[in-house]
């Protein structure tokens, strides 16, 4: 049997600010008859905070003129480049063949045929010496898809052994194997975005363990603007731009008449049950499954440490006797999942082969994602 292993990096900045995510990533690949996954693992991973003034920055990024931010643009790929190779310069003993680079989304509307992820891969590859792939959702957004969500493709290669998925990130997306073996997902409604915004005007910077909001009481009137939202009628695959998340979903929480914490509390208790209701809509739950696998619900992203989100949500597969069972993984795949995701389809893109999945995005068939920057020369360390 031919196989050949690569060793990727793939870092992913996420739309909650926190920073750039790293992980170097070793993938075994059979390529005898058809591309193979054989296995994988993250051989070492980290999180680069991002300083105040380039949290500023990449926040005013939708407002800028465009000349700033083409300059943002060049600037982010530089900063990440730089952060990336002293990175590497960190773990020597993983000699690294790719990077992927998903970039800091500014603009997503594949409606009108555009998304925009900044960090220029020429500026990367420049910095690191090494082949990048940046630019992972366009093809598939020119050919009819959503351009998102990516994550399918890691569900798909990399946890086949569950049978849906939830992303806690800025926002929240899902996806749950299909009895074909396809997988149907999309975007739910913001997450982190709003409940750091939240415990920001309770003066921290994020909720810890959700105990500010466990800590609230529920304010009944906060949620039927929620409900109203035309986007939560809509059928999947769907998906959901930054700007739809500050402009329309937070001005709402924003403005409730109640206290900050109750506002919280209430959220995430409206955001477990509307997750809850989107899984077993797209076929996940004891009612749809075909084998005990579509039951257990992976949990990832920042959101999988609120541990009164996922109560909250274990609480609504109980009170619906679903059978849905909310699995939160250990930390490192709870927190480089996406990571991960960007270095394998850097991987498949680098090989020529599809890295979106159509099932997911909306798109008429699997499309081959991504822009490969070489380096014009080598960059020596040391």
């Amino acid at each position: 049997m031919a196989s050949k292993a690569y060793t990727v990096l793939g870092m992913m900045s996420g739309s909650s600010l926190d920073g750039l995510d790293l992980a170097i990533c070793r993938f075994r690949v059979n390529t005898e008859v058809e591309w193979t996954l054989e296995d994988w693992e993250i051989l070492a991973s980290s999180t680069d905070p991002y300083p105040p003034q380039w949290r500023a920055r990449l926040r005013t990024a939708p407002v800028l003129p465009g000349r700033e931010l083409w300059r943002l643009h060049a600037d982010l790929g530089t900063w990440i480049g730089r952060r990336a190779a002293a990175f590497l310069a960190d773990h020597p003993q993983y000699p690294v063949d790719l990077v992927g680079s998903h970039g800091h989304t500014v603009f997503h509307d594949p409606d009108l045929k555009f998304t925009t992820q900044i960090g220029d891969g020429a500026a990367i590859a420049a910095e690191m010496g090494l082949p990048v792939v940046t630019e992972l959702r366009g093809a598939d957004v020119a050919e009819g898809g959503q351009g998102a969500p990516l994550a399918p493709l890691a569900d798909k290669y990399l946890f086949s052994a569950y049978g849906a998925f939830l992303n806690l990130g800025g926002i929240v997306n899902l996806s749950v194997r299909q009895s074909d073996g396809t997988y149907l997902a999309g975007d739910v409604s913001a997450c982190c975005q709003v409940m750091d915004r939240l415990a920001q005007k309770l003066g921290h910077d994020y909720d810890a363990g959700g105990h500010l909001a466990a800590g609230g009481k529920l304010a009944p009137a906060v949620t039927p603007p929620l409900d109203a939202l035309d986007y939560h009628a809509l059928p999947y695959p769907k998906s959901l731009d930054n700007g739809w998340v500050t402009e329309t979903v937070w001005p709402l929480l924003k403005n409730a008449d109640a206290e900050p914490r109750d506002v919280l509390h209430t959220f995430v208790r409206w955001l477990a049950g509307k997750i809850h209701d989107d899984l077993l809509g797209a076929g996940a739950g004891a009612g749809h499954s075909r084998d005990a696998v579509q039951t257990e619900v992976l949990c990832t992203g920042g959101g999988a440490h609120n541990d009164f989100l996922i109560s909250c949500l274990r609480e609504a597969a109980t009170k619906a006797e679903s059978g849905l069972r909310f699995v939160v993984p250990e930390s490192t795949a709870v927190e480089f999942k996406e990571a991960a995701l960007i270095a394998l389809a850097a991987l498949l893109r680098s090989a020529g082969r599809p890295n979106a999945l159509a099932s997911a995005t909306g798109a008429p068939f699997d499309t081959v994602n991504g822009a490969l920057f070489l380096p014009t020369k080598p960059v020596v360390a040391g």
